[in-house]
């Protein structure tokens, strides 16, 4: 990233109903064929990028019962990849109360150790899912800045 008088460089994603400003050196994407509800991706590399979903809320629930449906399924979804819950906090995100938690998971070198920021909000009745992924795990704290950028200029038009 440039830094110039304190300020980071950066684009402004502006579509489907959301936008973001994500640093000028990261691309995106909206060709995420084999992720459902998937929006658009925000990447630098391979090994650091932004994935945010849109899903509609389920019939009698709610943002919280997903949210905490989607964490206790984490620890089966990755069994055998070494899941470790490290945080789980709310936040506020587009002017709402939003979920957050961060996991590691692969065991080994013959996994691929990562390094999960899940953000959950809701918004005019519908579910956005914002994913931080760094591969390894060292490098989150500094891609950590470049999805704060993302995660606090998050909007979602009416």
């Amino acid at each position: 990233m440039i830094v110039l008088s304190g300020c980071v460089s950066s684009k402004h994603y502006d579509n489907k109903g959301i936008s973001f400003d994500y640093p000028s050196n990261w691309n995106t994407s909206q060709h995420i064929f084999d992720l459902p509800g998937a929006m658009v991706i925000v990447y630098e590399s391979s090994q650091a990028d932004v994935k945010i979903f849109k899903y509609d809320i389920p019939s009698g629930s709610s943002l919280e019962e997903a949210y905490h449906e989607s964490i206790t399924n984490h620890s089966s979804r990755f069994q055998g990849y070494c899941y470790q819950q490290v945080s789980n906090r709310t936040i506020t995100v587009a002017g709402v109360q939003a979920y957050e938690i961060v996991f590691q998971i692969g065991c080994n070198s013959t996994q691929t150790r990562q390094k999960i920021r899940e953000i959950w909000l809701e918004k005019n009745g519908t579910i956005f899912t914002i994913i931080c992924t760094v591969i390894p795990p060292e490098d989150f704290t500094t891609k950590d800045v470049a999805f704060n950028q993302i995660i606090n200029s998050f909007q979602v038009k009416s």
